[in-house]
């Protein structure tokens, strides 16, 4: 096989993966050519779609992101190619975020972080408590089991939103289906979003869904910045309502310098750099995805985290992490 690496990967784990395949032909390159393209079977990484993918040689993409909307369009790629994401790569660094922001936005830690800059001692008399809160998980993939382990440990009660229903989830303590959301968001605490991009979750979250929310509740956002629908929050933040938001992601990328989202003191905005692979877990759970899923090229087998062109979801497979 001749193998092009185009994922942000470090050296180590490029030398891994080329030690586990010592037969097979590897091509570094971050910025490939159509060159490149025209001569391979598999692409390690996301190549940019201003080039020609539609090759009948080219066996399989394994994508360095867990969004694969762009290349499931008409005429991307051939039928032939297999497409898989890098679900299940992200959830422990993302995870990590999302409790940052909680407790930044909730024990006013980003106030303080500015005070300091003046010298100003003044303790607040506001702020959350994360213990024992209500908290709703939409979208729980890979990122929202790893965000609802690590808030176990402050006796949260957890609802997951989820498209197929399934009893018994470990960590949560109530599974519930999209078209419950309305009903459910007049009772939580705080609402993560960990939603792939589709037709079902575009600007999901407009006005009318924002303002069903508690006044003081925390809305946060790791999934995909088409979720919530950015004019409707400014309108609703200028309303005074939520008592804070955590974007690591937004509609427009990067966030204009003049959008009204930066003036405001209870908006924490981070440049959707929660799960890039600047973190070894990244990483490492990348790699090591990547050689299972050559071996089951090889072996004729089912990818993991192979995508279905109709839903634009993973295939369900029986392979374990």
């Amino acid at each position: 096989m001749k193998i092009l690496i185009c994922a942000p990967l470090q050296d180590a784990e490029i030398k891994k993966i080329q030690e586990h395949f010592k037969n097979d032909i590897f091509i570094i390159n971050r910025k490939p050519t159509q060159e490149n393209i025209d001569q391979v079977d598999v692409i390690i990484g996301n190549p940019k779609l201003n080039l020609n993918l539609n090759q009948e040689h080219l066996q399989a993409i394994l994508l360095n992101s867990a969004g694969s909307d762009q290349y499931i369009k008409t005429g991307i790629l051939n039928e032939n190619t297999k497409l898989t994401n890098a679900s299940g790569s992200y959830g422990n660094a993302i995870s990590e975020q999302v409790i940052g922001m909680m407790i930044t936005l909730c024990k006013n830690l980003k106030t303080y972080a500015l005070q300091m800059n003046e010298g100003n001692w003044n303790p607040l008399k506001t702020g959350k408590e994360i213990y024992h809160s209500r908290v709703c998980i939409v979208g729980y993939g890979d990122i929202g089991y790893e965000i609802a382990r690590r808030l176990k440990t402050f006796d949260c009660h957890i609802t997951a939103i989820k498209r197929r229903v399934q009893d018994d989830l470990p960590y949560v303590d109530e599974v519930s289906s999209l078209d419950q959301l309305d009903k459910l968001l007049p009772t939580m605490d705080f609402v993560i979003l960990s939603l792939p991009q589709s037709k079902e979750t575009y600007h999901l979250f407009n006005t009318e869904k924002l303002l069903k929310m508690k006044k003081d509740a925390v809305l946060i956002n790791v999934g995909r910045g088409s979720a919530i629908d950015t004019n409707d929050l400014i309108e609703v933040l200028n309303q005074e309502h939520l008592y804070g938001v955590g974007l690591d992601v937004v509609e427009e990328e990067p966030l204009s310098n003049t959008s009204p989202l930066w003036k405001f003191e209870n908006v924490l905005i981070t440049p959707h750099s929660s799960g890039g692979f600047v973190w070894q877990s990244v990483r490492n759970y990348y790699t090591e995805l990547v050689i299972r899923n050559i071996e089951h090229l090889k072996n004729k087998e089912t990818l993991e985290n192979e995508v279905d062109f109709q839903t634009g979801y993973r295939k369900v497979v029986t392979y374990k992490k």
